[in-house]
């Protein structure tokens, strides 16, 4: 069997694999139109296993596979790795995006709450911010606390949940960019409105898009040994932790979080080439590079506040910004270093005073989102300030919870619960390699280990905000939307640089484990998605689960 598959590195066998693939793939075909659907089932669900042991078997430590950089100064060998990246890319956004117009909860069949952004654009079309709804209850007004929900319902009052409602009008608490740049152009285009769903399809493609660009980029200019087949494994698993959350919920809460996870990527993108992987000499490309990073981190702030506190990296960017100026030949010109710094701070502060006077209309307060203003399922207008707010306690318990807590495994398929950051996904765990010494050597002599530091405590202080400024303790798994796409990029660099530093003779086995962590979190991932919870689809259509077991199962 092994002499069999080493065959299949010749161009010969390699021809006969893909008849053979597409042999399977008409199979599977006709069985949709002539075999039962247990049949068909079990069918596409040999496939999927026949592929993870063919996916096995490429990993194994002694695979040629492994010692093959991603990158080189072969062209022809780059061009091969850029379209295996680009295909896989390409059935990673199919397989994220597709899914999310499953569940008549959040695809517009039952649009009820789930459709602010549709409504938004309307009132932004119509020249005024609030939502017009016609059904607004008077007594609201009559009310002591029209935040309580207790109060809500023991005086009979009617509200559209989940709004920020303040003297006698509906307001929209999930930030505003997205409306403007998706719903509000499609609606003044085409006279309709876009369904919520679609917009969180199109950010959590484009988030893909960039966390497997700016992988590429540290690969070709940081860590060149790394192996295509780690590279892009390690691309398809990281991104998808990123975003996989939304394909079960995709409408309201996870276009805002899906957005700003969009936001920042693109900004981490634009600031890493910029100020890392670009020539100090090269000023109008650094210059560039980052004036993009800051705006699509600014634009955050417009999506979720919270994901958005990313753009704490730009404290050890502005400094690796500046030292890189002062060791090149413009150290003198201090002036001319001053001027950039400011162009590129120029969309935080045009966008950050946008937001702050949109702020202002809706609720008199620059800097009120509507987080007080909330109607939801706890009185958030008692919490008052953050620092009020804070209890030690309660921030440990959260942050336990988020980052290791362990929930039994359930009787009945799929049989996962959602756990805590690491659990969840143990490659993550490989962001504690930072504190190695040998790969904080690395990333000093690459200017990154300040910046690799700041990657490291942000999820915790994002945390921290988010027990702050929310009821419970923050560690849902929609929450931790806004910490993976910081924790993936931190696991990347992590372990680029451990395979820079690694003798030859250990990177196989390297790689060979963290392609297996990579397909574990893959598949863990899927496993999630199918818990029924919170109206996706398996919660509406438990004989979709069924069907979905017997697929895994194979019976």
């Amino acid at each position: 069997m092994i002499s069999f598959l080493e065959k299949l590195r010749s161009r010969k066998y390699k021809l006969f694999a893909v008849a053979a693939g597409l042999v399977w793939g008409l199979i599977l075909v006709l069985g949709a139109r002539f075999l039962s659907e247990h049949k068909f089932l079990q069918a596409a669900g040999c496939l999927m296993w026949l592929m993870i042991a063919v996916y096995l078997y490429t990993i194994r430590p002694w695979s040629h596979l492994h010692e093959m950089p991603a990158y080189g100064d072969d062209k022809r060998k780059n061009r091969r790795t850029d379209i295996a990246m680009i295909i896989v890319m390409g059935v990673l956004i199919l397989a994220t995006v597709i899914p999310m117009g499953a569940a008549p909860a959040y695809n517009g069949e039952y649009p009820e709450h789930r459709n602010q952004y549709e409504l938004v654009a309307r009132s932004l079309a119509n020249g005024h911010l609030y939502i017009d709804y016609d059904d607004v209850d008077p007594r609201l007004e009559e009310l002591d606390n029209v935040y309580d929900p207790y109060t809500r319902w023991v005086s009979g009052v009617s509200v559209h949940s989940d709004h920020a409602y303040y003297k006698g009008r509906y307001y929209m608490y999930f930030g505003v960019v997205p409306a403007i740049l998706l719903f509000l152009p499609y609606h003044l285009i085409t006279g309709g409105d876009l369904t919520t769903y679609h917009a969180t399809q199109i950010f959590a493609a484009f988030a893909i898009i960039g966390i497997f660009l700016l992988f590429r980029q540290l690969v070709k200019k940081r860590f060149t040994s790394m192996p295509g087949l780690l590279f892009i494994s390690l691309a398809t698993a990281l991104s998808f932790i990123s975003v996989y959350f939304s394909i079960g919920t995709p409408a309201l809460y996870c276009t805002a979080t899906s957005s700003a996870v969009c936001m920042m990527v693109w900004s981490m993108f634009f600031f890493v080439n910029g100020i890392f992987l670009t020539d100090a000499s090269d000023r109008k490309k650094q210059v560039i590079f980052a004036v993009l990073g800051s705006l699509f981190g600014a634009l955050a702030f417009g999506c979720r506040p919270t994901a958005a506190l990313g753009n704490l990296v730009l404290i050890p960017l502005c400094i690796a910004f500046i030292k890189k100026r002062m060791k090149s030949d413009d150290a003198k010109k201090i002036r001319r270093m001053i001027a950039d710094i400011c162009i590129i701070a120029l969309p935080y502060v045009i966008i950050g005073i946008l937001l702050m006077m949109y702020n202002y209309a809706r609720f008199e307060n620059p800097f009120e989102f509507g987080q007080a203003y909330q109607l939801t399922g706890a009185d958030q207008s008692n919490y008052g300030s953050f620092l009020e707010s804070f209890s030690t306690v309660r921030t440990v318990n959260g942050l336990l919870n988020n980052f290791i807590r362990f929930c039994p495994i359930r009787g009945e398929f799929p049989y996962v619960n959602y756990g805590s950051a690491f659990v969840n996904f143990p490659i993550l765990l490989s962001v504690f390699g930072m504190f190695l010494k040998n790969i904080r050597k690395r990333a000093d002599e690459a200017g990154m280990k300040f910046f690799m530091g700041m990657l490291f405590a942000i999820p915790f202080v994002i945390t921290v905000v988010q027990i702050g400024w929310a009821p419970g303790d923050g560690s849902s798994e929609r929450y931790r939307m806004d910490i993976y796409y910081v924790m993936i990029l931190l696991a990347f660099l992590v372990l680029g640089y451990a395979f820079e530093n690694m003798a030859a003779a250990d990177r196989n086995k390297l790689s060979s484990f963290l392609c297996l962590l990579c397909l574990a979190a893959v598949f863990m991932g899927m496993m999630f998605l199918l818990y029924p919870d919170d109206y996706n689809y398996t919660h509406w259509f438990p004989e979709g689960l069924e069907n979905w077991r017997k697929f895994v199962m194979l019976h």
